[in-house]
């Protein structure tokens, strides 16, 4: 079976090609890291050392990346190859332009997101109105996300946990000055992100509080959405939850993530991600349904 570049990795190999250095732990350890090491033994990209340790990785001809990854992964342009990876909804014609590939396919098979809430909300679906209800063990899976309008005084509140997404009705404490509609991805989705560019709603993301929820963040949403519209959600007791509750497993499974976040991490983050490094622990996001603030 022939490689693929994945979207994580194809997003990098753009910021080289357009001058930027990365650092080496920025490709993981798995099949970006692989791929990667490939690229840099057959002179597509070069590195240079910094210190003893510490690797940087550069793109010295933007051009001879361009013939390699058409020739060896034909990928005839990196930045249609990108946009394709991008989109929700694709033909066999965007394939062949992406990927010289009418059968390439992406993994999602439905474009969209669950949504949840612990009070009925009214909003409107191919201009239909349509409430979202609260009842136990259904959640509504919005296909028709571009339709979707929800209204101006309600926060989007977007749950990486499935348990957390569940069992929202136990964590009501953490929202007591929001009206909040709760979304959760499915299957790695974009639709969220690309819902949110439509709709002028602040946002706040529920995720773990770790190296890897800050790093989701950033990647898959922050990153994406315009304006300043969103912020990741803090407990006032969080310090006293990672200390007590934290895992030292996980800081140390996910620290190869230090670099990358301090690249890019905003103010916002500031105090998360000090803390992180403080503590040395990392915190599921699932301790918040059983313990009160």
């Amino acid at each position: 079976m022939k490689s693929r570049i994945s979207y994580s990795l194809a997003r990098l190999l753009q910021q080289m090609m357009l001058g930027e250095e990365l650092n080496y732990s920025q490709f993981g350890s798995g099949a970006n890291r692989k791929l990667v090491d490939q690229l840099i033994a057959d002179h597509a990209l070069d590195y240079r050392l910094v210190g003893r340790q510490q690797k940087k990785v550069y793109c010295q001809q933007a051009d001879n990346l361009r013939l390699y990854l058409h020739h060896k992964f034909e990928i005839p342009s990196l930045e249609n190859y990108v946009h394709f990876l991008e989109q929700e909804e694709t033909t066999r014609a965007d394939a062949v332009i992406a990927a010289s590939d009418s059968k390439f396919k992406k993994t999602n098979v439905f474009s969209g997101f669950l949504v949840n809430s612990y009070e009925p909300l009214a909003c409107t679906l191919d201009s239909v109105p349509y409430t979202v209800q609260p009842i136990a063990g259904v959640f509504p899976f919005i296909v028709s996300w571009a339709t979707f309008s929800i209204p101006a005084d309600v926060t989007v509140v977007v749950v990486e946990g499935h348990e957390n997404f569940r069992e929202i009705q136990r964590q009501q404490y953490l929202f007591k000055t929001l009206k909040p509609l709760f979304v959760w991805r499915y299957q790695n989705s974009n639709a969220i992100a690309s819902w949110l560019n439509a709709i002028p709603n602040p946002y706040v993301h529920f995720g773990d509080f770790d190296l890897k929820g800050i790093h989701i963040y950033l990647s898959e949403f922050k990153n994406k959405i315009n304006g300043n519209r969103g912020r990741f959600l803090l407990p006032e007791n969080l310090e006293h939850l990672l200390n007590q509750y934290g895992k030292d497993e996980l800081f140390e499974k996910q620290k190869h993530l230090v670099n990358t976040i301090e690249a890019q991490h905003t103010d916002e983050l500031t105090f998360l991600f000090h803390l992180i490094l403080k503590c040395k622990k990392g915190l599921e996001q699932e301790v918040l349904i059983e313990i009160p603030e």
